[in-house]
């Protein structure tokens, strides 16, 4: 058996007492009696809304309408009557609108047998046509359409099913392997026909997915088990072990299982991204699980399906208890890019007196970007961002594991976000200011 791999500089092994198995295949979540769907579920400009209130609207059926490069078509994961069309707050920052959607009326998919589509006889522009129609998107954010992402990339180098789940309380992507492993092969072999690369590397953990024996099976893959150790599944080391021509550039496409899974719903049933899998769990939920959930589906009704609460929460994080994003209000909903719900504890997040920094050094270990975080952070709270730029502020990935480690609870990745939104913000003007 060969070693688990993992990159060579830094990293963290996470243990905050969340191991948790899921038991038996992922259930679906109870269908929500209204659906928030957001039109920006994606990288580019928000879709345009091609619905009105009271409207009644069909499962799957289009209510927002690509509009311009990286935007994506949203359909209404549910049927019912259009109650509202609101501005809500993303988690990520900014404002998008939603429709807000009233269940009523029958499911045109749901409960029925679906009807297949021979892909292999489809060509490359129809595969990428159907995407784009059923509004596929990359489930990792920021959500590139997968119409563009792929349409560009002919003749790839690698391609990467990245699986890789390192943090705490994430299970999704694993459990989609388990449980609908033949599909993912397939959704992968749609990807395979599209991008022609050369090399396609599925990447798993040590065990769990690797000991699938529908995974073994797949055909035309190269499989990578790596070490257990956080930030692996970020690309910038996941490629430093992955290598090849091509590992890092432009000739390279990485992927989560959920993309290639909803590749296979769209090309071979014709089914738009209405749900995803998603994680739900943290020390203050009382049963974690992984449920397949409807787009919209608001993250309380979530929540309250695995029991509740046990405690408090002392935050509620999407997506990533250590990148994600912290949100307050159990009424967001579910998007395409939300693999998870994460009920964190005090303890958890280290909610503990901040002190001064004490240069013990583990920040810098920890760092796979071998950067040194404490001298990035001094320099920004000396109000120096120019010496903060010059000692690597721009090259830190954000990871969190310098803040996960710091024993003076210091807001490392919180500074180093906000000076660089700040910079990110102030560069159009600049650059005005300089023609």
């Amino acid at each position: 058996m060969k070693p688990l791999s993992t990159f060579r500089h830094g990293g963290i092994k996470v243990d905050t007492g969340s191991n948790w198995e899921q038991r038996g295949r992922v259930e679906n979540a109870f269908l929500p009696n209204g659906a928030v769907l957001l039109l920006k579920q994606h990288a580019g400009r928000q879709a345009r809304c091609v619905v009105r209130r009271g409207e009644y609207v069909r499962e799957g059926m289009v209510i927002g309408r690509a509009d311009g490069e990286l935007s994506a078509n949203v359909h209404s994961s549910i049927p019912g009557v259009v109650r509202d069309i609101r501005v809500l707050p993303l988690p990520e920052g900014g404002y998008a609108e939603a429709v807000v959607v009233a269940l009523e009326g029958a499911f045109d998919r749901l409960g029925r047998r679906a009807e297949r589509y021979l892909w292999k006889s489809m060509g490359r522009n129809e595969i990428l046509a159907t995407l784009r129609d059923k509004g596929v998107v990359d489930t990792d954010l920021p959500g590139y359409p997968l119409f563009d992402l792929l349409g560009e990339r002919r003749d790839t180098e690698l391609l990467v099913i990245n699986a890789l789940e390192c943090e705490p309380y994430l299970r999704a992507e694993s459990a989609i392997l388990r449980d609908r492993a033949e599909e993912v092969g397939e959704g992968i072999a749609i990807l395979q026909k599209v991008l022609t690369p050369k090399r396609t590397v599925l990447a798993v953990g040590s065990g769990g997915a690797g000991e699938i024996p529908a995974v073994e099976g797949m055909q035309a893959l190269e499989r990578i088990a790596f070490e257990p150790k956080y930030p692996q599944e970020m690309s910038a080391q996941l490629l430093s072990v992955v290598g090849g021509k091509g590992a890092g550039g432009v000739g390279t496409t990485i992927l989560k299982p959920s993309a290639a899974f909803a590749v296979y719903e769209a090309v071979t049933l014709a089914m738009p991204m209405v749900e995803r899998y998603v994680s739900v769990g943290g020390g203050a939920l009382k049963r974690p699980a992984v449920l397949k959930a409807r787009i919209g589906t608001r993250i309380g009704d979530l929540i309250e399906e695995c029991g509740g609460f046990r405690d408090a929460p002392a935050r509620l994080v999407l997506r990533s208890a250590l990148r994600g994003h912290s949100v307050y209000d159990l009424d967001t909903p579910i998007t395409k890019t939300c693999s998870a719900v994460v009920a964190l504890t005090a303890e958890e997040i280290g909610a503990q007196v901040r002190t001064p920094c004490i240069r013990c050094g583990r920040c810098r270990a920890a760092c796979p970007s071998s950067l040194e975080p404490d001298m990035i952070y001094r320099f920004l709270e000396h109000r120096m961002p120019a010496r903060a730029l010059a000692v690597g502020l721009r090259s830190c990935s954000l990871c969190g594991a310098c803040g996960y480690v710091c024993p003076s609870r210091l807001p490392l990745v919180a500074a180093f976000s906000a000076e660089r939104r700040a910079l990110a913000d102030s560069l159009p003007a600049a650059t005005e200011a300089s023609v």
